[in-house]
């Protein structure tokens, strides 16, 4: 009989392993309170189409993603999946929970707190791998400081009201992501590499989480207009944007970038996520406000530049993460090929017809980027390299 690893292990460099790895039941129970967090970030949305509530939108959905991914590439190196990362991983859970129910509290205070909560944590977890991993003591000491600085201003922010507690909140933000941008930052991550089977695994279903939730709008969409015809079949049609997304994303990504740490293009991979992620949920949300619409009502503007404006930003963002995957002969291109699309779909949702039409086109449109990618892929036009495949 082999024996049982001991029930506490330090953390260790888990990056460095041959072969295909899984994602835990730990990790996919982590990623299930996020689904509650989303769904309130997009009750948010739907209750407050306005600018800004679109701005509040992307203030609170930032540093929620954030910390999803601080924590996953913290488990893509280092999570031994032992009894202590598992308590913090559970605390983690708890402070995103926090988040969620908060979302929709006025003041924006508990939710700071949850936020800051939640950096300590990731910080704690780099102190073990700090005392534990002497090669990885640079890139802990480093996560550390980051963290304690953005959990020190999210604290701050409590001490604050109105519009300066959201500066506050976006000066965190800014604080997490600049120095991503710093090339002495892009070389220490290189020091301690990244799983290249596991992380992009872990994106993909974050996006699947995304892409749940526009179904659960069209679900509550057409069940709120109990179930009259027209919104059955325009949520339906609706529901086709979502699956050609689907399409576009496990055809076309290939986490090429990934193999290149110590440069920007995986960092700019993965922030390319934020924005595809933002805009899928809040396509969600358009496509649920348009349903509701009888037949030959157009959009209120608004409800237009949500709908529109959310389909443009997830196809630019595919067309960026597609440009972070291509070499760089080709990157320019990567993203041009989506620029089309995305501008019509804009102009499109704003265009003085039908919701249900606005709706009809911009599913033709995507079905239409889908079937051009899975053709693309399939006669070699695009060649796929070690990724996702939609079959």
């Amino acid at each position: 009989m082999t024996s049982q690893p001991s029930i506490w292990q330090p953390p260790a460099i888990r990056s460095i392993e041959p072969g295909h790895r899984q994602a835990t039941w730990a990790e996919l129970f982590f990623d299930l309170i996020f689904v509650v967090a989303v769904a309130q970030l997009a009750a948010f949305l739907l209750h407050n189409p306005t600018w800004r509530g679109v701005g509040i939108y992307t203030l609170v959905y930032l540093p929620v993603w954030l910390g999803w991914v601080f924590a996953s590439i913290y488990a893509n190196r280092f999570d031994t999946d032992d009894l202590g990362q598992r308590l913090i991983t559970f605390a983690q859970m708890l402070a995103v929970a926090a988040m969620a129910a908060s979302i929709a509290e006025e003041t924006g205070l508990q939710f700071a707190i949850a936020i800051a909560v939640f950096r300590l944590l990731v910080a704690l977890s780099y102190a073990r791998v700090r005392a534990a991993v002497p090669a990885a003591r640079p890139i802990a000491n480093r996560t550390m400081s980051q963290m304690l600085v953005s959990a020190g201003i999210w604290i701050g922010s409590t001490f604050v009201e109105g519009n300066v507690r959201l500066a506050f909140w976006a000066v965190a933000i800014l604080v997490e992501l600049a120095v991503a941008f710093v090339p002495q930052w892009q070389r220490l991550l290189a020091s301690v590499p990244l799983h290249l089977g596991h992380l992009p695994e872990r994106f993909g279903l974050f996006v699947i989480i995304v892409l749940g939730e526009t179904v659960l709008a069209v679900v509550v969409g057409v069940a709120e207009a109990e179930w009259a015809a027209t919104a059955a079949i325009f949520g339906a049609i609706g529901l086709t944007i979502s699956f050609s997304l689907w399409w576009i994303y496990f055809e076309t990504v290939t986490a090429e970038a990934m193999h290149h740490l110590g440069a920007f293009r995986p960092i700019g991979w993965i922030l390319a996520h934020a924005p595809l992620v933002m805009g899928i949920t809040a396509l969600g949300v358009g496509v649920e406000i348009a349903v509701h619409f009888e037949s030959g009502e157009q959009l209120h503007a608004a409800d237009a530049l949500i709908l529109g404006g959310s389909l443009c930003t997830a196809l630019l963002s595919l067309g960026l993460i597609s440009a972070a995957d291509a070499v760089d002969s080709s990157r320019i291109g990567a993203f041009a090929r989506r620029l089309p699309a995305a501008v019509l779909v804009f102009v499109v949702a704003l265009l003085p017809i039908s919701a249900h039409a606005v709706i009809t086109i911009l599913a033709v449109i995507t079905a239409a980027e889908a079937t051009y990618d899975v053709w693309a892929s399939r006669t070699k036009v695009s060649v796929p390299v070690e990724g996702h495949s939609a079959t």
